[in-house]
């Protein structure tokens, strides 16, 4: 090839083109629709509450496991879980049907790390957590489930890449996530009676 042709516009062009990833858009789509169900919670919360109450509690759980599994981009389950819980009037079984959602989604991350130690130390922050799981594992796991962060996956790899044991994994993980659900659940109801009382 001649010099000419390397340094050519086109190959350029081609050089900088940017990749289309399926991936990012179904994280887009999964996300926009999360974010309309919640909406749709709202607005229709009397028929969940009247006629579809079974199905509403269906519907967190779905939405849940659906975001939890959605490795390392952060899902707006405070949205959804408090959306549900202003419409279905039952703040407690929300947060504990989306808690076990959750740690149910969580075992994507846990297989990934199963499956290949390899590609987990590719992720970001990886270090860092791994340090954490290697002095307190099982604090790591509980503290990191309760508080809304972006790198519990990252938890979740390590955990089963290091065989931290499934069933422990969400045995230590789920309290914390119950805890942290029934928080989202009570800020949603309460928001939405702020919000009619303020405009009522």
């Amino acid at each position: 090839m001649s010099p000419a042709a390397v340094g050519s516009p086109d190959s350029s062009a081609q050089r900088w083109r940017p990749r289309f990833s399926w991936r990012l858009l179904a994280q887009v789509v999964g996300l926009v629709a999360v974010f309309a169900i919640a909406v749709l919670a709202v607005v229709y919360g009397e028929l969940l509450r009247e006629r579809l109450q079974g199905a509403g509690y269906a519907a967190v759980f779905f939405i849940t496991v659906v975001s939890a599994a959605t490795l390392i981009l952060p899902a707006p389950a405070a949205v959804s879980v408090g959306a549900f819980a202003a419409a279905l009037d039952n703040i407690w079984a929300v947060g504990l049907v989306a808690a076990t959602g959750q740690t149910l989604g969580e075992l994507t991350g846990y297989y990934v790390g199963w499956s290949g130690k390899a590609a987990v130390e590719r992720v970001r922050g990886y270090e860092t957590v791994r340090a954490w799981m290697q002095r307190r594992g099982t604090l790591t796991l509980f503290v990191m489930a309760l508080i809304p962060n972006p790198f519990f996956d990252v938890a979740g790899m390590i955990a089963g890449a290091t065989r931290f044991g499934v069933v422990r994994f969400m045995a230590v993980s789920w309290p914390g996530r119950a805890i942290k659900n029934i928080g989202y659940a009570w800020a949603g109801a309460a928001g939405v009676q702020l919000l009619g009382w303020l405009t009522g």
